[in-house]
This record gives C-alpha cells, structure tokens and sequence, in this order.
C-alpha cells in the first residue's frame, strides 16, 4: 500500500490520512482519553449529561449523513472531474472523517455506558424504549461498527480497491466491499438516529 501510495505522489500528509496505522495511533488515544474523562463524565448531572451525549450523536449524525450520504455520490454527478480524481478525494475524505468517527465513538461508548449505568434511558412502552430500554446493546452499536467493522477491515480494503482503480489495475472486489461499507454506514445512521431520539425523549420528560 505504501509503494501505491509513494507512485502516486502522496505527501506526507496524504499518507497520514490513509494510513490504517495513524488510525490505530489515533484510536488508542482517543481510548485513552475517554477512560480519563470517564471521573469527569461521573461528575456531570443526569441532563448534562444527557445534553453532552446527544450533542455528540447530533454532530456524528450529521457528519455521516453529510459525506457518506450526500458529498458521496453527488460528487460524481459533476461532469468535469475524471472519475479517478473522485476516487482519490473520496479515499483521503472517507479516511480522514474515520480518524474523527474513532474519537467520537470512543467518547461515545464512554457516554452510553455512564448514561447504562444511571439508567437514565428508563424501560417501558415504545419503539425507542424498546430498542435503548430492553435492548441496551443497541446503544454501542455505531461505536462497535466503528472500531470493529471499518476502521481495520473495510475502510482498509476499500483504500486499496481505490488505489488499484486509479491505476488502472482490476478491482473486481469493489462492488461487493462498497455494497457492504453502505450497509454498514446505514445501520450506523439509523442506530444514532434512534438513539439520538432516546436521548431528546428523555430530556423533554425531564423537563416537564
């Protein structure tokens, strides 16, 4: 990967971003931090902490239905760029927004397991309930999807489908790897979105 990468003229800077080991470097820190904040997180209140767990979610949310959902495809429907060039873009994009999912994730676990271990996303009745409540291991969800699925398997492989394409070398795994890196993506998006909305539910019942 590093001799694909060195042809085609990547900085240093390039290589970071693409390199699976600056993501296990980044990773590991963002591990470490979390497990220093966990004493901090346990002096926050139930709503802020609540509010802090939602607003992570909000923006992690947000970023992936942003790239992987918009900037993704519309980026090919421009007519001026060569399909190539969309690749290596989209290559160093996906890359780069991984190194920030694997901190967010990391914060994110920490998050769900202080808000688990208050209870604060109470059981009962209802879809949200039902997923959060009962279903606790639905909450670690995108953080495991995250550090388990695509940080070190998929993303990898897809880098390297990517570098083999703008070679013009044959990728004939690519499909199958993308079809499976969107489904991924989606259940991610739709575990945050549910979870997301567990969270506001919580602080409007708090409130009233």
């Amino acid at each position: 990967m590093t001799k694909q990468h060195s042809r085609l003229g990547h900085s240093p800077a390039s290589l970071f971003v693409l390199s699976t080991k600056s993501t296990g470097v980044v990773a590991a820190a963002a591990v470490g931090l979390a497990v220093a904040a966990r004493p901090y997180g346990a002096t926050l209140s139930h709503s802020g902490l609540l509010l802090s767990l939602g607003g992570l979610q909000c923006g992690w949310l947000g970023a992936n239905l942003a790239i992987s959902f918009l900037e993704a495809p519309v980026k090919f429907l421009a007519p001026t760029p060569a399909r190539r060039s969309l690749i290596d873009v989209g290559r160093h994009v996906f890359s780069a927004l991984n190194k920030v999912e694997v901190t967010l994730a990391a914060f994110d676990i920490l998050g769900w397991y202080l808000v688990t271990q208050r209870g604060l996303v109470a059981e009962g009745e209802g879809i949200l309930n039902e997923f959060l409540g009962r279903g606790r291991w639905f909450r670690f969800i995108p953080g495991l999807i995250v550090y388990v699925f695509q940080s070190f398997t998929f993303l990898p492989v897809m880098r390297n489908v990517g570098a083999r394409y703008i070679e013009g070398q044959p990728t004939v795994e690519s499909a199958r790897t993308h079809v499976v890196y969107v489904a991924l993506e989606l259940i991610k998006v739709i575990a945050l979105g549910i979870s997301t909305a567990g969270i506001a539910r919580t602080l409007v019942q708090k409130l009233q």
